[in-house]
């Protein structure tokens, strides 16, 4: 091992420290890297596209009532909904790009997507 690293020499490590620079940007990139992010919503009032970065709080209207959704933080969640259960409700939060939950009640469709969306999944890493 010292045998290598004694032939190594200066515009090797050059190579090597391009090398890692390359595959931080990469992954970071291929994470989605956060920015660009923005959720969809589809409700029977229509679709709405709103910036995952900015904090509001929306409601919409669905057969059974209305459901108030929550911007916050980069995150999306449903803070009540019309349902004896609160089921929409216990989803949580999501902030994902390709994260996605259903108020099936509410007929209330929300996504998260970003500039990255490509199908990515554990086996890609």
């Amino acid at each position: 091992m010292r045998a290598i690293v004694r032939q190594l020499r200066a515009l090797d490590y050059v190579a090597l420290l391009v090398a890692f620079a390359v595959i931080i940007v990469f992954s970071y990139a291929a994470a989605g890297g956060g920015e660009g992010q923005q959720v969809n919503i589809e409700s029977e009032e229509g679709n709405f596209v709103y910036p995952l970065n900015e904090d509001r709080e929306l409601t919409l209207k669905g057969p059974l009532g209305t459901t108030d959704i929550e911007i916050r933080d980069g995150r999306i969640r449903v803070v009540r909904d019309p349902g004896p259960q609160q089921i929409c409700v216990r989803q949580g939060w999501i902030e994902r790009s390709g994260e996605w939950l259903a108020c099936l009640p509410s007929r209330i469709f929300i996504q998260v997507t970003g500039a990255n969306d490509e199908d990515i999944d554990a086996q890609t890493f």
